[in-house]
Parts: structure tokens; sequence; C-alpha cells
């Protein structure tokens, strides 16, 4: 707004200089009016103001005494129609830009690596996301998950490796999410993950970066939108879980949001799985799920 402002401002005081320097100044005597009432800085301000939104008091106007005059005044219109339209554009795209919008995605500062969830005890590395927007919805919202490797070289330059996906969900579409409320992002820690083999110790060593984004559209304007954030090995909590924020309010009778809890984790006893326990666990979900008539 303030840009907006500024624009107009500046555009009726440079104007209004020149009509002042080259009238009133210049060419404009007791014999030979150029603009009619318009003898200081002050009436030349406000003739170019009344001239470029074509407000037209009548107490000012422009005789055919000077040539200058004319010539300033056809530029001013030109240059108002074209200032008009150029400060409107900008206005808007700042107005309708999603950089706001990606303020308002709120990342866990910490990820952690436990239990999949109270009946499914395979490792997974879960991050919390929530969106504290509640007016304005997003459309299409999907989550993304990358691990960048690095390592230091012979010359003790750090190097990327490579940058691998890691699956969030792509196959069952739970990398589709509906952001109305918090949610935990999980990706299971299987033989076709990047993390597969890591244990507690390893993690203190590892060399990597986890980099984790949300894409979406902005409900109100169909402007897309991305959001990132990423999670270093110290940032990642081995065998904690995230401790429930959606609570019932009993008085209410209705479900609560405490923000306030949104970093918080909690210890899981007895959480130390191996890879081999890793896939025996799989295994017997798998055929746990086959013996119930899932497939």
């Amino acid at each position: 707004m303030i840009i907006f402002a500024a624009g107009f401002f500046g555009s009726w005081t440079f104007f209004g200089t020149l009509y002042y320097l080259f009238t009133v100044v210049g060419y404009q005597t007791s014999d030979r009016r150029c603009i009619e009432n318009v003898n200081s800085f002050v009436t030349a301000f406000l003739f170019s103001m009344e001239s470029q939104h074509t407000i037209g008091y009548g107490f000012r106007y422009m005789t055919d005494n000077c040539a200058p005059a004319y010539v300033i005044l056809s530029i001013q219109l030109v240059v108002g129609i074209f200032l008009q339209t150029m400060l409107t554009g900008l206005v808007l795209a700042k107005v309708l830009r999603p950089k706001k919008r990606k303020q308002e995605m709120r990342f866990s500062r910490i990820a952690v690596i436990g239990p999949l969830d109270e009946h499914d005890r395979r490792p997974a590395l879960m991050i919390r996301l929530a969106d504290i927007q509640e007016k304005l919805f997003l459309a299409e919202s999907h989550v993304r998950l990358y691990m960048a490797s690095s390592r230091i070289n012979n010359r003790g330059d750090r190097e990327l490796i490579g940058v691998k996906d890691m699956n969030v969900g792509y196959d069952s579409g739970w990398d589709r999410v509906l952001l109305l409320w918090p949610i935990i992002v999980r990706h299971v820690i299987d033989e076709d993950s990047p993390l597969y083999g890591i244990t507690r110790e390893s993690l203190l060593t590892a060399d990597f970066e986890l980099i984790m984004t949300v894409e979406g559209i902005v409900e109100a304007t169909g402007m897309t939108f991305q959001a990132r954030t990423s999670f270093l090995p110290d940032e990642i909590l081995w065998g904690h879980k995230f401790k429930p924020m959606v609570l019932m309010n009993e008085k209410l009778s209705k479900y609560e949001i405490h923000y306030g809890l949104f970093d918080h984790t909690e210890r899981v006893l007895d959480f130390d799985v191996t890879p081999v326990e890793a896939e025996e666990l799989e295994d017997e979900l798998e055929h746990h799920h086959n013996a119930s008539g899932f497939m």
C-alpha cells in the first residue's frame, strides 16, 4: 500500500515541479499566462493531480500560450495510465502471492524415529505438520520427502553424493494430505528406505539431510505454493513418538488442538529394532493382513 501511494504522490510531485519550472518560472508573464490560476508550486502540484486523474475542477486550466505545457501534459497522461496499471498489478501480485500463506505452514522442529503406530512396531521416521491458518484452506496438497547424502572428499571438501526419494505413501495415496488439523507424516524404514539399516549409534555419526516439502493450491486464489524444511541427524530423536495434541474437551464435547504440544515427544520404551527384526515385523504384518482377507 505504501508503494501504491508513493508511486502516485511521486508522479504528482514530479509533474507539478515541471509545470512550476516551465510555466511559472520560465514562460509565464503578466501578459502571457500558460496555466490560469497557477502561480506557485502548491497550485502547480494541484493542477498536476487534477490533470492526471481527470478531476478538472475548472479553476485551473491550460491556455494556448506555452508549447512546453502541452508536451508535459501529454506525457503526464500517458505516464499516468501506465503508472496506474503497473501499480495496480504490483499490489494484486503482492496480495495474491502465497508467500504469507507459506509462512503459515508449520513443521515440527525435530523428527522422530519410533514404531509406526501402537499396532505396528515397524520403525518409521515421523514428522509433524500443521496448517495454522483457519480460514484459507488448501486444495490438492501433498508432501514429499528426500534424503540428501554428502561426504568429505580427499581434499577435505564436502560434496553431495546424491538425493534419494523417500516414500511417504505414494503408492497408497497417503502423500496427499488434508490439513484441516495437524498430521504426522510417516516414512516406514524398510528395505527400500534410504535409512534402512540405521541404528541409534549410526545415527549419531550419519552425514545426511532430510528435506521435506509441502505443495498445494490456495483455495481462495488458485495460486500454488511450496513450503519446505530440513532435518539434520542431530535433529532426529531415536525411540520417540509425538505426543497427541488433538484432545477431547469433555466440558464442550468437542476436540481441541493444543499447539503448545506441537513439538512435544515422549520416549518409547524398548524400541531398538534391527533391520532383520524390521523385516520379520513386516512379514508378520503382511501375513496377518492376508489371513484377515485384506490383500
